[in-house]
């Protein structure tokens, strides 16, 4: 058995799962923001140690440890560098989680652990190489091939919301302009969603939103735009190109089996998402006869636990 843990700005959560990536029991906990870097670890171990209990498992059952966190990571020192909305600047989590309970313990960038997720029990299974691309503020992104997590030499690889699409674009929360997740992030369709709304003021885009430019969401222009308001399907347009020129580069430069979609906006209906875009990434690709499967993530929120529960056998 394993467990995996992920940590997020509001809440742990953590999984017991068996060694298929199937999850048998789920516990939670609320992040206390006052917690410092040794609480973080400490409630994490605790966490974990409860997810076994609740299960029926004993400590010396549980196998392994995984810990997906938000941010750049280091498995093989076991240091969180550096996470946003987390206190962690070069935190030994791996050591400092081991003073609660001496378990091997895996650590992985959270996009890194949906990659995994799907990969070992998800949408993208018996796929290789497999891609999983999280569509949320911004845009992360993981890589399996070979049955193993890429990472790259600073363990960094695979931050494709930040590839520039557009030099000189929009300014990114990074500080560089043109990147990705300006174009392609939910983040991304509710600006644009919000730009055409200001110059359409008889657009159904009005009505969905309550007449509240602050209301918008990533539903927001597939709901009037499924009412055939063309507004809205303008919108979709423009995030649809944004978004398949990331993908597109993905595909040529990786060649992946599989690219599976996770995050909100990917549960949009097929018609209005999934089938344009895929036509959009066949028709950039260099090889248009031979594009990688486009699908939809089927993990969901389970994603990053199932992949931090399987790390110990991604590296």
């Amino acid at each position: 058995m394993y467990i995996g843990i992920d940590i997020g700005g509001t809440n742990l959560v953590a999984g017991l799962t068996n060694g298929k990536g199937q999850i048998v029991d789920k516990v939670s906990r609320p992040v206390d923001k006052s917690w410092d870097p040794g609480a973080v670890c400490r409630q994490t171990a605790q966490l974990a140690l409860q997810a076994a209990q609740v299960g029926g498992f004993r400590p010396e059952q549980i196998q392994a440890v995984g810990v997906g966190l938000p941010g750049l990571v280091d498995n093989k020192t076991g240091v969180a560098v550096q996470t946003p909305n987390m206190p962690f600047s070069n935190t030994p989590f791996r050591a400092l989680f081991q003073e609660e309970w001496d378990i091997p313990v895996f650590l992985g960038n959270d996009a890194n652990c949906a990659a995994i997720g799907e990969y070992w029990a998800g949408a993208a299974k018996g796929r290789d190489p497999a891609v999983v691309i999280t569509l949320g503020t911004g845009i992360g992104g993981g890589l399996v091939a070979g049955g193993k997590l890429y990472t790259g030499a600073a363990n960094s690889g695979m931050e494709v919301g930040h590839m520039c699409i557009h030099p000189n674009g929009a300014l990114c929360n990074c500080g560089r302009r043109g990147c990705w997740e300006q174009y392609g992030s939910a983040s991304a369709l509710i600006r644009i969603t919000r730009e055409e709304m200001e110059r359409s003021p008889k657009s159904a885009l009005w009505e969905c939103a309550e007449g509240d430019l602050f209301k918008v969401t990533g539903r927001t222009a597939f709901q009037a735009a499924r009412g055939g308001d063309e507004t809205a399907r303008k919108v979709l347009s423009r995030y649809l190109q944004g978004l398949s020129l990331g993908l597109i580069n993905i595909v040529n430069i990786l060649q992946p089996e599989i690219i599976c979609l996770g995050g909100g906006v990917s549960n949009a209906e097929d018609d209005l998402l999934l089938d344009p875009l895929r036509e959009l990434v066949r028709s950039g690709c260099f090889d248009p006869s031979n594009p990688p499967r486009l699908e939809r993530a089927s993990l969901g929120n389970d994603a990053g636990v199932v992949g931090a529960a399987m790390l110990c056998h991604m590296f």
